[in-house]
């Protein structure tokens, strides 16, 4: 094999070159070998089956998917690396003698152009399951199944990445706050800064006018802190609301958190008498981000259909994940969500906030339950979206068509005309044409 003093950036051709450049090594006699993939987050698993590629021939051809083609194989997010990327890394193995990208969804075409001796993949597939079985056999391609057991791939690294993030924090371990009169708890972690700077105190919280108040009334505010560097909310309730618990939101913090989803961390959550007065106090630390509102309303006029499809995808996708984890979050508007980056990224861009109504489901989520929260989000939305842009979030969350969507839709319409008049959703986009 030749390997030599040749840089990598050299092994790297087009269609034409690969097929020049193999001319010579067919003349001599010498066996090509053919494989082809994705490669996205390379692996060992990977470097298994490509050295055992090149040790079946004397010359190893690589074809690695194009971008484009990756996407429309494994889905929106991918590939994680581009692939100018991906076939440098290629072409740095010493098992590798040519890389070629290519733009099908098959090599069919590649494999014909080509002719190798054998088309070398790894032993996820067999014979029948190969996409190029019938091209291999009208060229007379002998076909090989290497590299060992299937117990690596891009999709298991990305799953591990995930769950490190979730988890890099630490996981969010409470414990009873043990503070007499009080019923509460607190963040393990939180609690030596909440004590260090005199904060383990239910009526500095409540009665507090350091820092500022970022929303409420005379019965329930939101006031933003700093303590010890960090910044805080404070949402206060006197009297303290049964239905309004700061214990119960705590809760809810916890556990969509422990699923795997974006929400603020709870540092404390509180209800005893301050004055002579039933307070409830929930604090929690300050996500990063901005409300999806405020986001949509910057920067949707700038964006492509394209990056707007992928953006409206991103967030039906979130609420999609939010209800196979059996939330139910009758009460989202947009401003109950964060976004960090842009919401193309769903679920991983997207911090839940305010989740006092934050519900579980003892089932998965139907029509007439999951339309309260897509409703109220449609609601939410009217003022900064066009109707194009809700029914792109819908079917995402329906899983790409509306086709099959009727009853849902048909939901989603009653709870906006039962709603549309309440509260916050009063004026909201009224003049507006479209439904959803």
């Amino acid at each position: 094999m030749s390997v030599g003093a040749t840089p990598a950036s050299s092994r790297i051709v087009d269609e034409a070159t690969l097929l020049e450049r193999l001319a010579p090594a067919r003349s001599a006699g010498k066996r090509i070998v053919f494989t082809n993939g994705a490669f996205d987050l390379l692996h060992v698993g990977h470097l298994r089956v490509l050295e055992a590629a090149a040790a079946l021939g004397d010359v190893l051809v690589v074809a690695v998917n194009g971008d484009a083609s990756v996407r429309r194989l494994r889905g929106r997010g991918r590939p994680i690396v581009p692939a100018v990327e991906r076939a440098a890394l290629i072409a740095a193995l010493r098992a590798v003698d040519h890389v070629v990208v290519f733009h099908d969804d098959t090599v069919d075409r590649l494999l014909t152009a080509v002719k190798p001796d054998v088309h070398a993949k790894g032993t996820d597939y067999v014979e029948s399951s190969l996409p190029e079985l019938s091209t291999n056999r009208a060229l007379g391609v002998e076909m090989a199944f290497v590299g060992g057991p299937k117990d690596h791939s891009a999709t298991g690294l990305l799953a591990r990445a995930a769950a490190a993030a979730t988890i890099s924090g630490g996981i969010d371990r409470v414990a009873p706050w043990d503070a007499r009169g009080r019923d509460g708890f607190v963040l393990a972690r939180a609690k030596p800064r909440l004590a260090e700077h005199g904060w383990l105190d239910l009526a500095r919280f409540a009665t507090t006018d350091e820092g500022h108040i970022v929303e409420g009334t005379a019965k329930r505010w939101v006031r933003r802190v700093v303590v010890g560097g960090t910044p805080l909310y404070v949402k206060v309730t006197r009297p303290a609301e049964k239905k309004r618990s700061p214990l119960v939101e705590l809760e809810n913090h916890v556990a969509l958190r422990a699923a795997g989803f974006r929400a603020p961390e709870p540092w404390l959550a509180a209800i005893g008498d301050v004055d002579g007065v039933s307070t409830g106090v929930l604090v929690t630390r300050e996500a990063p981000g901005v409300a999806l509102d405020d986001w949509l309303r910057e920067h949707l006029p700038r964006c492509s259909v394209r990056e707007s499809l992928d953006i409206a995808a991103g967030i039906g996708l979130a609420v999609r994940a939010l209800h196979s984890a059996r939330f139910l979050f009758p009460d989202l508007q947009a401003w109950h969500l964060l976004v960090d980056g842009s919401p193309a990224g769903g679920r991983g861009a997207l911090t839940f906030i305010d989740l006092m109504r934050l519900e579980r489901s003892s089932r998965k989520a139907a029509p007439a339950s999951a339309a309260q929260g897509l409703a109220a989000l449609a609601l939410s939305l009217r003022p900064v979206t066009p109707p194009r842009f809700r029914l792109a979030i819908v079917r995402a969350y329906l899983g790409g068509t509306l086709r099959d969507g009727k009853p849902w839709l048909e939901a989603i319409q009653r709870r906006i005309e039962k709603i549309k008049d309440r509260g916050t959703f009063r004026d909201l986009g009224q003049n507006e044409g479209g439904s959803t």
